[in-house]
This record gives structure tokens, sequence and C-alpha cells, in this order.
């Protein structure tokens, strides 16, 4: 025999027809149906949500904000969204609910990252420049490596959101947080798993695999929509190869700003980090994270990283960045690259094969900037492994 379920406790009532809503910390599907089940409508002709103590807002929150919405405009009453930090605002004004709603900024919101604890967790994917963590069957962490400024993270959580509104498939970015004096960007992600998991688990399917990457690399090159906004890539690199004076040779340095003005294509949405681990799957469709270099530029420096990743053997970046064999890794760049030249101008090929070290060595000098922990590494890569090919290829053209 089924018993009747329990009352909640503390119910939520209108006090002279305003129902005041205490929003908590963390408005997600754990809290948001149990203050969903405490809320009395009768009687309600204003609702008032205060967000003055949440940090995290999760889709499930949204979700019971828009249902009092619904709730009170078909009684022709009001509600009021009140209290919010700028990352909780942030998620209101990437839904578009931002037009809907009426909010209210607190102007003494704490902008001080939470702190979080991450003993006992394994990183799901690791790469040059940070690591990523389930942290909730709701979302992952991207931590920051030891030295990397706050600012990186915030750029990273702004750039997401401009990826979202451009159509690009992607994860919420909800706020910054710490943990032991790194810094890392919190996300929304339900029931997905790492795309280079799946790459593993399967590498009969690499045909697949590589089929799925060409596809989201095509619809992120496709973004149009607030593509002005973005930073233009170049730009950045020309800082970036410039600040190697004094660590290579001058005319290095200048063999590299003369190869980065030759690059050929007209600009598009890039996001120079596109590799499976930067690539959840949710019900089998693909999620893009860590936008932190969303970009304007030539299509080249997403397949330049690419390359990089899997393509360069000797490197062995497939097992460091993802945890996909190198041979597997070889095989997924082969593959890709075939779809990825197929249909395109002979040139196109003939550009990549007479650029190629070139190519592979720009992720490697935009990580100066954000993973200085490994320059010297990546300075010995440059100087032995592909330095010595681009002067080669230059001296013969």
């Amino acid at each position: 025999m089924k018993t009747a379920p329990t009352e909640p406790s503390n119910p939520i009532g209108p006090v002279d027809g305003v129902l005041t809503i205490p929003v908590p910390p963390r408005f997600t599907s754990e809290t948001a149906p149990r203050l969903e089940a405490r809320l009395r409508w009768e009687g309600v002709i204003e609702a008032v949500f205060d967000f003055s103590a949440c940090r995290f807002l999760s889709s499930a929150g949204i979700r019971v904000v828009l249902d009092a919405h619904r709730r009170l405009a078909a009684a022709g009453g009001r509600l009021r969204v009140v209290g919010l930090s700028e990352s909780v605002a942030g998620v209101f004004e990437i839904t578009g609910l931002s037009k809907v709603l009426h909010l209210e900024r607190s102007d003494t919101a704490v902008a001080t990252p939470r702190e979080i604890s991450l003993d006992g967790l394994s990183p799901i994917s690791a790469g040059v420049c940070g690591e990523c963590f389930r942290i909730g069957p709701e979302q992952i962490v991207k931590l920051y490596r030891e030295g990397v400024a706050s600012a990186v993270a915030e750029q990273e959580k702004r750039l997401a959101r401009q990826a979202f509104v451009m159509g690009i498939p992607t994860a919420i970015s909800f706020e910054m947080v710490t943990c032991r004096g790194r810094v890392g960007v919190v996300y929304e992600l339900l029931e997905a798993e790492l795309f280079s998991e799946v790459i593993r688990r399967e590498p009969e399917q690499v045909e697949r695999h590589a089929a799925m990457l060409f596809e989201i690399v095509e619809r992120v090159h496709a973004a149009k929509d607030g593509l002005e906004e973005l930073p233009r890539l170049a730009e950045r690199m020309q800082g970036n190869i410039e600040s190697l004076r004094g660590d290579l040779a001058d005319a290095d340095v200048d063999l590299l700003h003369r190869l980065l003005e030759e690059m050929p294509g007209p600009e598009h949405c890039v996001h120079f980090d596109l590799h499976s681990s930067n690539i959840m799957l949710r019900r089998g469709e693909p999620v893009v994270i860590d936008m932190g270099d969303l970009s304007r530029g030539s299509h080249w420096f997403d397949v330049a990283l690419i390359y990089l990743i899997y393509g360069v053997r000797e490197l062995e970046f497939s097992m460091l960045a993802t945890g996909i064999p190198v041979e597997l890794g070889v095989r997924l760049w082969e593959s890709f690259a075939r779809r990825y030249f197929e249909h395109r101008d002979p040139a196109d090929r003939r550009y990549f094969e007479a650029n190629r070290h070139f190519l592979a060595s720009l992720r490697l000098i935009a990580a100066f900037e954000i993973a200085p922990a490994r320059r010297e590494i990546h300075l010995k890569i440059l100087r032995d492994h592909l330095l010595p090919p681009m002067r080669r290829s230059r001296l013969t053209t």
C-alpha cells in the first residue's frame, strides 16, 4: 500500500500577496525540486526570486523561475528576479531570459571565486593548460594549472557565452572557482562523456570518430553571427612570436612572422584547441568546451592544432593531451585529413604539406603565455623538431 507523500517542511507562502523566494547558493537539479515543492501559490500576485545567496544556477533552477513566470503571467501577476551576481545574471542573459524577465542585479554581490575541493577526484582529461574534473552529475570544472592568471579564466567564461550565442554546440559557463591557488571555470554538462574516452573505448570506429571531428570543425568555422566581436588570433600570435626574441635567433623569429603573414584564408570562427578532450558527447551529440582561445582567423589555426595533437607522431601529444595512444591518434588524423582535403582546392593540400611544421608550432607558441611551466619544453621542441624543417622548406621555395 502506497503512503501519501509527506508535506514539505517550511512551506513558503505569500505575505500581502507577495511571495518572496530565497534561492539557495546552488540552484541545481538537487535543490530546485525541493524549493519548488515548498512554494504556496494561493493568493500570489507578485513573486520575488531573491538570488542574493546564489552562486551557481543550472538549467533546473532556470526551469523553476520560468515556470513561475508562466504561472504569474497567466494569472495577471508579476515576477521579479533580484540580487543577481554578475555570473548568475550572465546565465539569464545567455539563455535569452533577460529579455523576458524583470532582472535586478545586486550592487553588493560578492565577486570572489568560490573555493572548491577536488580531493579524491581524478581528471577526466588533462592538457597543457589545465585539467577537467567532474564535480557532480551536472557540472564539470576546467581547472587551469598553477601560475595561470584569473583573467584567463574570466576570458574563457566570457568567450564560452559568446560561442553559445553564435550557435556553437557548447556548455554554459556558470562561475569562476579556485582550488588551492588554481583558478577554474565551471560548466553545466548533463550525462556527458569525454569524446577521448569514446575513441579509446572504440578504436575500431576511428573512421566514424574522424567524421564527427570533421563535422564539429566545419560547424565551428561556419559560425558567423557575432564573429566581429571575437579577437583576431593573428594579432595575438604576432605578439606571441615577438616575445620569443632572446630565446630564438632573430632570423627564426622573423621567419615565423613571415609565415604567419602568409597564412591564407578568410577569417572564420576558430577554436584553436579543438581536440577530443575538449569535446564532450551528450546523448551522442557533441558539446565543445574550453573556449578560452575562441577567436577569428584562418581555418588553418584549427587544422594546425589537430595535426599537432594527432598527426605529429614523434611528439606524442595525442597521449599527453587526450590519453589516446599515439598510433590510434595518427589513424584519427589521417582519416580526418582525408575528409578535410577531399573536396578542397588541391592548393590547400600543397600549402599544408609545405607548411605543416610551422602550423604545428602555432599552438606551442600560443601556450607560452598560458602555460609558463612548459616554456622550456616547448622551446626545445621548436628548436630541435620544428624550426629546422621550416628553414629547409623556406630555402627550397
